[in-house]
């Protein structure tokens, strides 16, 4: 379906990821709900790298755990010549988070939003690998409240689509200077266990050329066995506004039924690569999903060239949770509003798996 209402100026943007994207912190400290996570995301793809930086603070959930400690959590995957990148913890004492802000310190890596910009500074402990990045949304952005989950509270999430990056990357001294390279930024927070009864596709289309004014995200969660949505969402962009978001009924999703099968499966941290060292996954090698409504429609297709894995050990039982992270080329065709659709962009798809 269209969405009517206006969108903010561009001047606005700040002000409106200020309002909605600020980092909101665990209540357990203070008697509230346990079990938080949250997360802020970010995605760039240069015609050099794919790069993803994830901050995240988790609720420890160990039986023993003080109140209201946490896992402040640094995730860097990187696909250039090959993939690069790690997973770094630390202790509550090295990570600030600033109330009611995007503003987080995880050692020597900050993440804050300032000046209608985000900025990232990541420099990875035992990996030859620096960041130091500005992104500035080009797109208004839309937050999702009240995500339904089987076992708790629903998830919640925030998500700009569309930014222009400028800084560098190095990766083992080769330097990749950054200018107007395109990515994309969500935020998510919720209170639940990995293990729970809950799996999650998701991804997002950015076009290849920035001369094409489309782009889209979408989302797709369900119980764990894949057999039952619980929730699902395409949203498309039009330039700087939000133009058309379906939602449930007006969604079908459907997985080729040929698994991507890469050579190698690079995996973070290493060491849970003895726990998990399989190659091969239940990944689909193509994603397609449909949207339909009120004469709209959209058809995304999803096609995965290479991924990477982070493994985490499960919350609930004896096993692991993987987030596989695709590298992919999209096509998106549509009518909206009797405006044509179609482009071509690239992707990286994220597939939760539980083993």
């Amino acid at each position: 379906m269209t969405v009517p209402a206006a969108a903010p100026a561009l001047g606005d943007f700040g002000q409106a990821i200020e309002r909605i994207d600020f980092v909101r912190r665990s209540p357990f400290a203070l008697g509230g709900a346990r079990h938080h996570k949250e997360w802020q995301h970010f995605v760039v793809l240069s015609a050099e790298l794919d790069l993803l930086v994830n901050f995240s603070y988790c609720d420890d959930a160990r039986p023993r755990a003080l109140q209201g400690a946490e896992f402040p959590r640094l995730v860097l995957l990187l696909r250039e010549r090959g993939w690069d990148g790690d997973v770094e913890q630390f202790a509550m004492a090295e990570a600030t988070s600033r109330g009611g802000r995007i503003d987080l310190t995880f050692g020597g890596n900050r993440l804050r939003f300032h000046d209608g910009r985000f900025l990232i500074a990541v420099a990875l402990r035992e990996r030859p690998i620096t960041v130091e990045l500005a992104l500035a949304p080009v797109t208004q952005p839309a937050y999702v409240p009240s995500i339904p989950m089987l076992d708790g509270p629903p998830l919640n999430w925030v998500v700009v689509p569309r930014l222009q990056v400028r800084g560098v990357v190095t990766v083992a001294g080769r330097r990749y200077q950054l200018d107007g390279a395109p990515a994309y930024h969500d935020h998510n927070w919720g209170h639940f266990l990995w293990g729970h009864d809950v799996s999650w596709e998701w991804g997002f289309v950015l076009p290849e050329s920035e001369t094409v004014p489309w782009c889209l995200t979408f989302v797709r969660l369900t119980d764990r066995a894949r057999t039952r949505a619980l929730a699902q969402q395409l949203l498309l962009w039009r330039g700087a506004h939000l133009l058309a978001l379906f939602r449930e009924c007006d969604l079908e999703a459907e997985a080729e039924l040929v698994h991507l099968r890469p050579a190698q499966v690079f995996k973070v941290p290493r060491v849970m690569a003895l726990v998990a060292p399989e190659c091969s996954t239940d990944v689909p090698r193509s994603y397609e999903v449909r949207a339909r409504a009120r004469g709209d429609w959209l058809t995304c297709r999803c096609t995965g060239s290479d991924m990477a894995q982070v493994v985490i050990p499960s919350e609930t039982r004896l096993g692991v949770t993987i987030f596989n992270e695709v590298s992919a080329r999209a096509s998106v065709q549509g009518c909206i509003d009797g405006e044509r659709v179609e482009f071509c962009g690239r992707s990286i798809l994220e597939f939760i798996r539980d083993y």
